[in-house]
């Protein structure tokens, strides 16, 4: 059956903890630079630099061509997230962390777009980009607060694109692989894909997104534009509940039926209500039971 989805297969059985694939550290692309710590970095930061180093660099553009030529366009492989949504879209999400955040990220588009004199469209679809391809990694950094001759404890999380790895799908509550970087102080490091359990012949390889390894419903949204079928981790976020949070159902301004029976009945002239409507019911399903 064609999904039009690409995804990562076994061609053959793997045991837990083996290495299904990597490449080389210097196949990665940058979107930071990694001996600086900027705390204040943000997504559309990355995609600024995503632009400038690579889209807009002729020299970059032809070394990276066979991959670039890979990432998804507006046309293929494209699932908006809320940073394509009207405002009036983004507040019938309700659920005040991703009206927050959407919000955020929209403006912080059209500033850096002024002050960086790149169109809007054009740095609006690099962010999602850079979101929905991009991983977080920890290295350690060269600390000058850290006497000479001791170890450095500083870590720097960055962003980097890792060519071919970002077609593996995701899954919340069955993946089976997982991110690896081998040898990560030295200069021929590897990114691999580990089995984090056996993988059968002809059985999709899949990982969990998120800078640690798991997302909410919210995240998922925000940055990849789906919301998946199953995500545990929803569960726990509503039974912890504090600031972002619907703490019940009562809370909302709509039930779970009425928004089921709004995608029944909206079916594909949806549009991105479509999802609106997806991660309201995931939410509301995900209350834990009252006790």
């Amino acid at each position: 059956m064609n999904t039009n989805i690409r995804g990562l297969y076994a061609t053959r059985p793997f045991k837990k903890d083996e290495i299904i694939c990597k490449i080389p550290s210097d196949c990665a692309l940058a979107l930071v630079d990694p001996s600086v710590v900027n705390d204040d970095f943000t997504v559309a930061d990355g995609a600024v630099n995503f632009l400038q180093w690579y889209v807009n660099n002729p020299q970059a553009k032809q070394m990276w061509a066979a991959y670039l030529d890979t990432l998804p366009t507006r046309e293929m492989h494209f699932d908006p997230t809320p940073d394509f949504y009207s405002d009036e879209e983004i507040d019938q999400l309700e659920f005040p962390m991703i009206v927050k955040q959407a919000k955020e990220r929209k403006n912080q588009i059209m500033e850096l777009a002024q002050s960086s004199g790149i169109p809007f469209d054009e740095l609006q679809f690099a962010t999602w980009l850079v979101a929905s391809r991009s991983f977080m990694i920890k290295i350690s950094v060269n600390d000058p607060m850290v006497k000479e001759g001791a170890l450095s404890t500083t870590q720097n999380t960055i962003r980097v694109l890792l060519p071919y790895l970002d077609m593996i799908n995701h899954s919340s509550d069955d993946y089976n692989a997982e991110l690896h970087l081998i040898d990560p102080e030295k200069d021929d490091a590897w990114f691999a894909i580990r089995a984090v359990r056996p993988i059968k012949k002809g059985k999709e390889v899949t990982i969990s997104y998120g800078a640690s390894g798991v997302e909410t419903s919210a995240g998922l949204l925000m940055n990849y534009g789906f919301v998946a079928d199953e995500n545990r981790i929803d569960t726990y976020l509503l039974k912890k509940g504090g600031e972002g949070v619907i703490e019940s159902l009562e809370g909302w301004s709509t039930t779970l039926e009425e928004d089921e029976a709004a995608m029944a009945q909206g079916g594909n002239a949806l549009g991105n209500m479509a999802n609106v409507l997806r991660f309201r019911t995931k939410m509301k399903k995900s209350y834990p039971p009252s006790e």
